[in-house]
């Protein structure tokens, strides 16, 4: 069971060294001024909702430091997409998630024959991207495992015993071990920008993308405002799949930046292995709704090396006979160290 973990482990440690950034000709390069690399964690859970169910918990962490080259195959893969041309070199970042979904009554021992299946999942995700203040670019490949592999059962049992919440029963049931493998490209392009530096200020962005794998296959596309005071060049701060992620980079610097957003993101779902469940053999699911919704609004502080993010997430029903939609809540902070 340890075996895939163990890899997962020991890849992230082999390649999380080697990370750079450099820039395409319009891009400014994302780099610190003192060259520290930048620590992304992030934490959501439907707990800021009140609730437990459904996409119950994510957790993420992100390192993006500098290096001389990026790997060849990310390279290889990126040039493949718009806006990756004109680049010289490209930015590479690592990050390892594990993510749990759980049916809307976990004190039931027995598989819910219409609610989605307990699933855990643990991926280990390469991205590499362009930045400007104009719009973004990125490519993100993901390799990961499904099933009792990702330690999912073990993960939220001893969490629930930690806060005295009542122990899920009907993890016997999960999905079966799966390996998965996903590409996925986003593009961010600011629209309208009414922000100068040190003032009161707004701006518009939109956002389109696509994932395919055998864990999630979808189209995407929203849009976004932000309203606050020294907005920096980023475009949102980081989430989760299968939500479109913000930039997740930022710039250190002296000044104090505030901002609130607001947005709205749909997707045209193609697969969802955590919903129909896995995908020759192993354990069926239910049916996904094709189309996806949700609304997302929070706030973004930054002062000098650390951005401190809360994200809250509003989304409609993704399977069929789901009685109603769900909420939840991100936070993310990064620190240059």
């Amino acid at each position: 069971m340890n075996r895939p973990i163990t890899g997962l482990v020991a890849a992230a440690i082999l390649l999380g060294s080697p990370l750079s950034f450099a820039r395409s000709d319009n891009a400014a390069p994302p780099t610190s001024d003192n060259g520290e690399t930048l620590w992304i964690a992030e934490y959501e859970n439907d707990l800021f909702a009140g609730e437990d169910r459904y996409y119950t918990s994510g957790v993420r962490l992100t390192r993006i430091a500098l290096a001389r080259e990026a790997p060849s195959w990310l390279e290889s893969v990126a040039t493949r997409f718009p806006g990756f041309n004109e680049a010289t070199a490209l930015p590479y970042t690592l990050s390892i998630s594990h993510n749990i979904y759980t049916p809307a009554d976990i004190e039931n021992p027995e598989f819910p024959p219409n609610d989605r299946p307990y699933a855990a999942w643990l991926q280990l995700g390469f991205s590499t991207g362009t930045l400007h203040p104009r719009g973004a670019d990125r490519v993100r490949v993901g390799l990961g495992i499904v099933g009792p592999a990702a330690l999912g059962r073990e993960v939220q049992t001893n969490a629930h015993r930690l806060i005295g919440s009542p122990k899920p029963q009907g993890w016997g049931t999960q999905l079966k071990n799966e390996p998965t493998l996903s590409v996925g490209y986003d593009r961010f392009r600011r629209v309208l920008d009414r922000s100068e530096p040190d003032q009161f200020g707004f701006d518009v962005s939109v956002l389109a993308g696509g994932t395919a794998g055998n864990a999630l296959t979808h189209l995407t596309g929203g849009s976004f405002i932000r309203v606050g005071q020294n907005l920096p060049d980023d475009f949102g701060p980081p989430r989760i799949s299968p939500a479109v992620s913000g930039s997740g980079f930022f710039r250190p610097g002296t000044e104090r930046s505030f901002y609130a957003f607001w947005g709205v993101e749909a997707r045209v779902v193609g697969r969802d292995l955590f919903i129909e469940g896995n995908t020759i053999g192993g354990r069926d699911g239910v049916g996904a709704r094709r189309v996806v919704g949700e609304t997302f609004a929070g706030v973004v502080y930054t002062r000098d090396r650390l951005r401190l993010a809360y994200t809250h997430v509003w989304r409609n029903r993704e399977f069929q006979g789901q009685l109603d939609g769900q909420d939840y809540g991100a936070l993310s902070f990064s620190l240059w160290w």
